[in-house]
């Protein structure tokens, strides 16, 4: 009889444990799928968000191409094989491109989860969108090539001169020949400046002094004859042989500083103040007879730096979404 009383005794917690265990467990796993899918999705989140941020600024170099067409496709080349290398694929339909505008790729990743199938839920989406937009012309940049132009021969002029004859530097200003000094004085830095650019970062509104001098050797070099020449470097990037197919991952992209004039500018006394910025592509150097020409055509093209500078055809892009 007492044995049956104890059973009624509604009191007795024997056992009560074992039940909050068992509640505290499944609220453990919950917080531990929680935990560790929540990361997964995370750092998966955060390395699709970095490949198509990586895959939009790649491709808009393209978007400043002469052709429109082409100019988008070439822009939805660069954005795929850049994201292909970052592990993911995009199709056309991933990616809309606007000639001199945008560049937007947008893509949905499934992830695998691990606790979460616990509960049912093997997967997860996520998603990331990238904009780039080609931003405004650059006021300051790096890269520049030491060699100013004035800006009356922008864009029609297809020769950088070292005039001897009228209406160039050298009739008006005899023992200039449109070269600056940007890095430092002397041959080694012109020839490295046009193969390389400047390491230093230029401003409009900057007043660089004059390197005189034809500079025939050190041009020479650095346009064609050594083995690191800027044609010589992009003798195997089939759309760099081309105007209207190069951009700044050619070396025979240079970029030009604009000036207002050489007229009163006579050796390296006085400076000249830069106005602007714009890229040119070298096809050859002709350096025969007593004018030694860099000949090739003013293009448009895109560098990292500040923007809000003059329109002479050097871009910047920028994120925007």
């Amino acid at each position: 009889m007492k044995r049956f009383y104890r059973l009624l005794n509604l009191r007795d917690e024997s056992g009560g444990a074992l039940v909050i265990v068992a509640i505290a467990m499944v609220a453990l796993l919950g917080f531990t799928a929680l935990a560790i899918d929540g990361g997964t999705l995370y750092l998966e989140k955060s390395k699709l968000q970095k490949a198509m941020d990586a895959a939009v600024l790649a491709g808009a170099h393209k978007l400043l191409l002469v052709d429109s067409n082409e100019s988008e496709d070439q822009a939805k080349v660069v954005a795929k094989e850049i994201s292909q290398k970052n592990g993911y694929s995009l199709s056309d339909t991933d990616i809309e491109a606007k000639h001199k505008k945008h560049l937007k790729a947008t893509k949905k990743e499934n992830v695998s989860l691990t606790f979460a199938k616990a509960i049912g839920i093997n997967t997860a989406t996520v998603s990331a969108s990238a904009k780039a937009i080609v931003a405004g012309s650059l006021k300051s940049t790096h890269g520049i090539a030491p060699i100013a132009i004035e800006k009356s021969a922008v864009p029609n002029k297809t020769t950088l001169t070292c005039g001897e004859e009228e209406n160039e530097s050298g009739k008006k200003s005899p023992g200039n020949c449109g070269f600056i000094r940007i890095d430092g004085s002397g041959a080694p830095f012109i020839e490295d400046g046009i193969k390389n650019g400047s390491k230093t970062n230029v401003s409009e509104g900057d007043k660089v002094y004059p390197e005189p001098g034809v500079m025939n050797g050190p041009v020479d070099k650095a346009v064609e004859s050594s083995i690191d020449s800027i044609i010589n470097s992009d003798k195997d990037k089939p759309h760099c042989q081309s105007a209207s197919t190069a951009d700044n991952s050619c070396k025979r992209v240079i970029y030009v500083a604009i000036i207002n004039t050489w007229d009163g500018i006579n050796g390296s006394s006085k400076p000249v103040e830069i106005i602007g910025f714009v890229p040119f592509w070298v096809k050859e150097y002709d350096n025969n007879g007593k004018h030694k020409n860099i000949k090739g055509q003013f293009i448009t093209a895109i560098n990292s730096g500040e923007t809000g500078g003059s329109e002479y055809g050097l871009y910047g892009v920028k994120l925007v979404e």
